[in-house]
């Protein structure tokens, strides 16, 4: 009977985490069998510590390199045993090692259900619901795990990542701060009151118990990792290079490890060091980075070290990761055209809201939109169509490539502010649209992203500090925010006495090609760098881009966008200094409605 649950259960699909655990911790990742059997007492005792030799190792193999043969075994016992809790535990961790979280979950809880008295059967369920999104779930088996094992460190580094994931960051702060009192010397408390410091916006102070962390542990890999992003964030990337160094030398695994390098080549990048960034930058398609796209690709892979073998080639290039990417990509798409030469060809799988934009600035390539879908807790990138029609291919590459080929330094980045071109008749709709709008600068307006989770909110600024701006005078201000924007129109109406026009007859999300012509209408647009940003900027429209801190990997080392000459940047004084960034902002735009008035 063994192998027919064992199949439905490995048919069930994987399931990647919505929180990241990295800085979790785990202790051993399942039940305490010698612990359980003295628990239990009398004849049960007497029956798992029969079951015990059984019940280890597959312990042991679920928690190494087989979860699916240690399943086998914690099966074999419930089929004799079907409500031995160590048991469903077991099966519910190799469940968990290989990704089939909803499942994990049932095992757990039958497992709680026939042992309520197992503490670790209270951290397996909450470690499960946190990764399932389950936030509120996790809390509640996390504070009973604590109550059971108010000894163990457990208990509050997991539940201040539970209360940090849900903005919560004062509770965070006094749950792990009491584990800190009662163990000084655990270093994985002081990593993670850092990371809820540092996700909460204060790198400057996390920066303080990583270092504590490092000091009880200089071997743990992931404090030096966590410092080293604490450093970029400050805007200290020699520094920040340097951690992420020791961060490799000690990784603990190999998922570490790629995590780690990629976030040097994003620190390389940042820095200004390109030719070193784009050469470990391939650590993001590695199938041990989470957050990879899987491309499922026939052709020969060109990693874009040498342009010379893209000569008379047919070239597939092919759209990754965030559309903003994927447009500022697109700056090397003229340098591929002329790499590849007369008799060869370019072929472009974008996401498909680009194609028109895409085709209209490069005649020359064929534009087709690639097809994406997320299995087995992974995106899937798939160009079926494009090849059915035009392949097969030389060879095939994705979109950042072009830039390991032909943006080693920031000089190779063209000066002029346009690569992508924009619809000339949507364009002149627009310019008519907002010359009717009466008088006085038209400038587009973002501030928010779709995905505002408590780790991201720290990089926009909240909308009652766009006041300043929005009560400059002379100006029109024109929204270019997708989404749910109601509160945010009414607010500035209502607190500020600010109309922010809303563009009739678009869908600013899924119409980017006419969004693109907006932004190029507009005298120009204010708001962190989102896709709406990069196409704006792409066609040559003005941006002025605000950003919780200097040092972004896309500024390249510098205090603009080379990719986007007409873009500028505000950033404040120290890591998100929001109200120094809006200052400034404010300020520059009451002198440009002072030049436009002059002009």
């Amino acid at each position: 009977m063994t192998e027919a649950p064992l199949a439905d259960l490995l048919a069930q699909p994987v399931e990647a985490a919505r929180y990241s655990l990295n800085d979790a911790a785990r202790g051993t990742g399942g039940p305490d069998i010698e612990a359980a059997i003295d628990r239990s007492g009398g004849k049960a005792a007497k029956t798992l510590r029969k079951q015990a030799a059984v019940l280890m190792r597959a312990l042991r193999l679920v928690q190494q390199d087989d979860p699916t043969a240690g399943i086998r075994l914690a099966l074999k016992v419930l089929d004799k045993s079907p409500d031995n809790a160590l048991a469903l535990h077991i099966t519910g961790v190799g469940a968990e090692r290989l990704g089939r979280l909803s499942v994990a979950l049932k095992f757990y809880e039958r497992s709680y259900r026939a042992d309520p008295t197992s503490p670790d059967i209270y951290q397996s369920l909450a470690m499960v619901a946190w990764k399932l999104g389950m936030l509120e779930a996790a809390e509640k088996f996390l504070r009973l795990f604590c109550q059971m094992l108010p000894a163990e460190p457990n208990g509050p580094i997991n539940l201040g990542g539970v209360l940090r994931d849900q903005g919560r960051f004062e509770d965070a702060i006094e749950v792990i701060r009491a584990g800190i009192y009662a163990k000084p010397d655990h270093a994985d408390l002081w990593n993670a009151m850092g990371t809820v410091l540092i996700e909460s916006g204060d790198p400057a102070q996390a920066l303080t118990f990583y270092q504590e962390a490092l000091r009880l542990d200089p071997a743990f890999g992931r404090a030096h990792n966590n410092i080293a992003f604490a450093l970029e964030l400050m805007g200290d990337l020699d520094a920040s290079i340097e951690a992420f160094d020791q961060a490799l030398e000690n990784a603990a695994n190999r998922e570490d490890r790629i995590v780690m390098t990629h976030g040097r080549s994003l620190a390389y990048l940042a820095a200004g060091r390109l030719e070193e960034g784009w050469d470990t930058y391939d650590s993001r398609l590695d199938q041990d980075y989470p957050d990879a796209t899987m491309f499922v690709m026939k052709e020969a892979f060109w990693d874009g070290a040498d342009p010379r073998e893209l000569a008379g080639k047919k070239l597939l290039l092919v759209g990754e990761q965030g559309l903003g990417d994927e447009v500022m990509f697109l700056n090397a798409a003229r340098d591929l055209i002329q790499a590849i030469g007369p008799e060869g060809k370019l072929y472009i799988a974008s996401e498909g809201r680009l194609v028109p934009l895409i085709q209209r600035s490069f005649p020359e390539a064929v534009v087709a939109a690639h097809a994406s879908a997320r299995t087995e807790g992974r995106d899937f990138r798939v160009v079926k169509a494009m090849r059915d029609e035009h392949g097969p291919f030389d060879l095939w590459a994705p979109m950042g490539n072009a830039f390991r080929a032909f943006r080693r330094k920031v000089s190779d980045f063209p000066a002029e502010p346009a690569f992508l071109t924009a619809d000339s008749g949507e364009l002149a709709r627009w310019q008519k649209t907002l010359a009717g709008m009466g008088p006085g600068l038209k400038v587009g307006l973002l501030w928010k992203s779709l995905k505002m989770t408590a780790k991201r909110k720290k990089n926009f600024a909240a909308f009652d500090l766009w006041a300043p701006i929005l009560k400059t005078p002379g100006v029109t201000f024109v929204n270019l925010q997708y989404g749910d924007v109601a509160a945010e129109l009414e607010q500035a109406e209502r607190d500020f006495g600010v109309k922010i026009h809303q563009p009739e007859g678009i869908d600013l999300k899924d119409e980017l090609d006419r969004v693109a012509a907006l932004g190029k209408a507009l005298d120009f647009t204010i708001g962190p760098m989102n896709a709406t940003i990069n196409l704006t900027c792409a066609v040559g429209g003005e941006a002025w881009v605000t950003a919780s801190h200097r040092g972004s990997w896309t500024a390249f080392g510098e205090d603009y966008y080379p990719g986007y000459p007409s873009a500028r940047l505000f950033a404040g004084e120290g890591y998100g200094d929001w109200r120094g960034v809006m200052s400034q902002v404010a300020t520059a735009l009451t002198e440009r409605v002072k030049a436009a008035k002059a002009a």
